[in-house]
């Protein structure tokens, strides 16, 4: 359905995409051995991030609630990563995770009710898969993209999903995306 790394001559090594995916599953047995309370210090409530957890809405992106929802992440983050770290520098791509994780999150402050507990990396993740559009921008890769974008999200939608995050998520990586090839257009 979407194109492999590999079409696009990848020379480069996946280094940014497997420290992502190791410190995410790192977090992950961390939270398994440290239970509810490191949950409670690391995931992100409206409520304890204005009453002083700041650090919240960058940590809550390394949280993880069981093996379904990192595993599914894992995936994703390993394909769209790939498709990203070939596609841009590795500052830009580290730009795009982090500052579409942060955008997603913090937005979700304002929307969620206060005490909605939230975590994952699908914010980000959907950063990456709107970078991706932006960065191939022709009408197939964008709709395949946005397709693969609205499938995870009625896939995800439930108690407890941040859509807030997926949405902002996906909207920051095509505006990151967008600003990047437009400094470096494509080859």
């Amino acid at each position: 359905m979407f194109p492999s790394p590999m079409q696009y001559g990848q020379r480069y090594s996946m280094l940014v995409t497997y420290s992502l995916m190791a410190a995410n599953v790192v977090v992950y047995v961390a939270l398994q051995v440290g239970g509810d309370p490191l949950y409670s210090a690391l995931s992100q409530t409206g409520s304890s991030f204005f009453g002083g957890a700041y650090w919240q809405v960058f940590t809550a992106m390394f949280v993880h609630f069981d093996i379904y929802h990192i595993g599914f992440n894992m995936i994703a983050l390993y394909y769209f990563g790939r498709l990203n770290e070939i596609s841009y520098s590795r500052g830009e791509y580290l730009a795009i995770y982090f500052g579409t994780g942060l955008l997603g999150n913090a937005v979700s402050l304002f929307l969620l009710p206060p005490y909605v507990l939230t975590g994952g990396a699908s914010g980000a993740i959907f950063g990456l898969i709107g970078s991706y559009a932006a960065r191939n921008r022709n009408l197939a890769n964008i709709a395949l993209a946005l397709v693969y974008a609205v499938f995870i999200l009625i896939a995800s939608a439930g108690p407890g999903v941040n859509d807030y995050a997926h949405v902002f998520g996906v909207a920051g990586g095509f505006a990151l995306g967008l600003l990047f090839t437009r400094l470096r257009p494509p080859e």
